[in-house]
């Protein structure tokens, strides 16, 4: 069996630029991209010289089934992490809400105090995340940071290549950023759209092929919504912040604990992978 690597990705952690611009320029590793996960598993099975990089995007739902399905076929793979401090990453988090036609205010969204938001806390306890792979995986996570990537992303990515053991032509990766962030007039031109005209809850499940005429009329409709939010008139806009630093604050401070054991965790079983100082 080959040596078998796993990016679980975590979404506005850097995931799709790895899995567009880096991952598939390494060369001496055979890279599984994240549409064909599914079939991940039978390529493991099926050996070879090369070691194997997966990646996978998961969010707090698809963690676990995911990891137990995956650790099936190769329980001695190398699991790779990246966290984001937790109030940038739900800050990205909750814009994208809004960018894809979900708003609700962000004390509904995530509600630190009484966890009565649409989003539970424990979706964004990231030492929870760390302790399912260590349970389904061999060997231990291997756990970067966000902000090693913002302040070094050429040093970021020959640290992720030595890790796989793949070689690379810097001058082949583009390290523009694959997710621009809209300017403050969209978002909220967005927000307005969704207040006006709600979204209908839908409680029974839908075909398959209706789930995906639903997302690609989303897409549309927030492509349009986007265009619209450059040249909307500030006059039917709100001026009430999308979300405020207080919001933040607050937000960073009861996950303080756990981001904490995050960076302890790297700093211990991680030392030379560019751990936080």
């Amino acid at each position: 069996m080959p040596e078998v690597f796993f990016h679980v990705g975590a979404g506005r952690a850097a995931s799709r630029w790895l899995q567009e611009r880096v991952f598939p320029r390494f060369r001496g590793v055979r890279y599984i991209p994240r549409t064909r996960f599914r079939r991940s598993a039978r390529v493991v099975r099926q050996g070879g010289d090369l070691p194997v990089l997966v990646s996978r995007q998961l969010g707090y739902r698809e963690l676990t089934p995911a990891v137990e399905w995956f650790a099936r076929a190769a329980p001695a793979a190398r699991p790779i992490l990246i966290l984001r401090r937790h109030d940038e990453w739900l800050r990205s988090v909750y814009l994208r809400e809004i960018k894809e036609l979900r708003y609700v205010p962000f004390e509904a969204f995530i509600d630190v105090e009484h966890d009565q938001g649409v989003r539970p806390r424990s979706s964004a306890l990231f030492r929870e995340r760390i302790r399912v792979l260590e349970d389904h995986f061999e060997h231990r996570p291997l756990v970067l940071f966000f902000d090693q990537l913002v302040a070094d992303p050429r040093g970021f990515v020959r640290t992720l290549a030595d890790y796989v053991g793949a070689s690379y032509e810097e001058a082949g990766i583009s390290f523009r950023p694959s997710n621009r962030s809209y300017r403050d007039r969209q978002y909220r031109f967005l927000r307005e759209v969704r207040r006006r005209w709600p979204a209908k809850r839908r409680d029974e499940p839908a075909p398959a092929a209706l789930r995906w005429l639903r997302v690609r009329s989303r897409r549309l409709a927030w492509h349009v919504g986007v265009a619209l939010g450059r040249v909307a008139p500030e006059r039917i806009l709100s001026s009430d912040p999308l979300l405020t630093e207080d919001q933040l604050a607050r937000a960073r401070d009861f996950y303080e604990e756990d981001w904490e054991a995050c960076v302890d965790y790297a700093l211990r079983h991680n030392p030379g992978f560019l751990a936080r100082e």
